[in-house]
C-alpha cells in the first residue's frame, strides 16, 4: 500500500469506530427528558363510573376522558431523537413535569391527586344538582421538598402536616403564617403523618430569596422571610350522601376532573347530554367549579381525533395547543362547568335542569 492509502485506511478506520461508539452511546446513556406521546380515549360509562342510591339514566352518547403516555424511565439518546423527530410527541425536561420527584413519589402524589380529582368532581356535580355535600377539614400534603431545602430529609411528598409548634395546622394558610412567626435560622418542631403514623421532626429555618421564588439555607438567624422550602397542596374529603365509585384502574393525575364532572351529572339527569355524540373531555375540575390546565393537551387532542369524536373540550387556556393536534374535530375552551355545560347544549346536548331543592336531594 503507497502512503496515501495507509492514511486514508487509517481515518475511515477511526471514522469507523467512533460511529459504532456513537451507536452503542446512544442506547445505552439516559438523558433526564420525559417523553409525552397519545394515550387513550376511555368512555366514562357504566363500567367506570357506577351510581348508587339515586335514579340514573341511560344515554345514547359518551363522554370521554383523555389520556397522555409518559415515559417513565429517563429515555436513552436514540430514543429522544426519535422522539424530536415525531410530530405526534412531545420532549420535556424532567424537572419540568415531575420537578425534583423520584418516579416512586410522583406516582403516589399522582395517585392522591387522582381521588381528589374525583372527590372534587362528585361534590361540583351532586352540589350542581341541588344535593348537599358536606366536608372535612382539609389536610395540608407536602407533595415537593427538594434537595437543598430546609425540609428536605424532613418531609417527603404525601407527608401531612399536623401541627408547627404545637400549633394545629388546619388549613394551608396556616403554614406559612406559623413558619414565617419565626426568622430564618430558627428552628421549629413540625408534627405530620406519614402513611397513618404521626411524626415528629425539627426544621432549621431558611431564607426566600429571588423575590420569594427560592428557599435557601441560612447558616444564622437573619430577618428575612422564613421559610421550609417545600411545595404543598390541600386535600378535601366529602361526605356524599349518594355512592359514586369511579373505577380509572391505574391512570393518575387530576386531568379528568372535568370529564368526571359532566359524566356524573349526565348519569344522573334525563336526556343526553353530549347529543349522542362521542366528546372528549379534558381539564381539572376545583370545587368551585373552575377548570384549570393540564398539559400534554396536543397530544390528548390527537388521541381524540384518532377515535372520532365530534367535539372536545378543554381548558380556555390550552385551546390553542388542543387545536394544533385535533385535526378537524371542533375544539371549545371553557372556565369553568356551566361554560361546558352550554358548550354541549349549544352542540345538540340536552339542557341540565336547574337544582331541585335542597330538602328534596338532601
Amino acid at each position: 500500500m503507497t502512503r496515501r492509502h495507509k492514511v486514508l485506511a487509517v481515518v475511515l478506520s477511526t471514522i469507523g469506530v467512533l460511529i459504532v461508539v456513537v451507536l452503542v452511546a446512544g442506547f445505552l446513556i439516559h438523558l433526564p427528558y420525559v417523553i409525552i406521546s397519545p394515550g387513550d380515549a376511555t368512555p366514562l360509562d357504566k363500567q367506570v363510573v357506577k351510581i348508587d342510591g339515586a335514579q340514573t339514566y341511560g344515554h345514547s352518547g359518551n363522554v370521554l376522558f383523555l389520556t397522555v403516555r409518559v415515559s417513565d424511565h429517563d429515555p436513552t439518546v436514540w430514543r429522544l431523537v426519535t422522539s424530536w423527530l415525531s410530530s405526534d410527541r412531545d420532549v420535556e425536561k424532567r424537572q419540568t413535569v415531575v420537578g425534583c420527584l423520584s418516579d416512586a413519589e410522583n406516582a403516589v402524589i399522582n395517585a392522591r391527586l387522582m381521588q381528589q380529582s374525583q372527590d372534587d368532581a362528585k361534590y361540583v356535580a351532586l352540589t350542581r344538582l341541588g344535593y348537599t355535600v358536606s366536608a372535612d377539614p382539609p389536610e395540608s400534603v407536602v407533595t415537593e421538598a427538594c434537595p437543598g431545602v430546609p425540609a428536605n430529609g424532613k418531609l417527603m411528598a404525601g407527608d401531612q402536616v399536623l401541627a408547627i409548634d404545637d400549633q394545629a395546622v388546619n388549613q394551608l394558610s396556616d403554614v406559612s403564617k406559623l413558619v414565617q412567626q419565626h426568622e430564618p435560622g430558627d428552628s421549629i418542631d413540625v408534627t405530620f403523618s406519614r402513611s397513618g403514623t404521626t411524626k415528629a421532626t425539627k426544621i432549621v429555618l431558611g431564607e426566600l430569596v429571588a423575590n420569594g421564588t427560592k428557599c435557601v439555607k441560612v447558616q444564622h438567624v437573619t430577618n428575612g422571610t422564613s421559610c421550609m422550602g417545600v411545595e404543598m397542596q390541600p386535600f378535601v374529603s366529602y361526605h356524599f350522601p349518594i355512592n359514586v365509585t369511579i373505577n380509572t384502574q391505574r391512570v393518575g393525575g387530576p386531568s379528568a376532573g372535568l370529564a368526571f364532572t359532566l359524566a356524573i351529572i349526565d348519569d344522573l339527569t334525563p336526556g343526553d347530554l353530549t347529543g349522542g355524540r362521542r366528546v372528549a373531555v379534558t381539564g381539572t375540575i376545583a370545587s368551585n367549579g373552575e377548570v384549570g390546565p393540564v398539559g400534554g393537551v396536543e397530544q390528548k387532542a390527537i388521541t381524540a381525533r384518532q377515535n372520532g369524536v365530534s367535539l372536545m373540550i378543554v381548558p380556555r387556556a390550552e385551546l390553542k395547543d388542543a387545536r394544533s393536534g385535533a385535526g378537524s374535530v371542533r375544539v371549545v375552551g371553557v372556565d369553568n362547568i356551566d361554560q361546558a355545560l352550554s358548550a354541549l347544549q349549544k352542540a345538540g346536548g340536552t339542557a341540565v335542569p336547574p337544582a331541585s331543592s335542597v330538602a328534596a336531594r338532601s
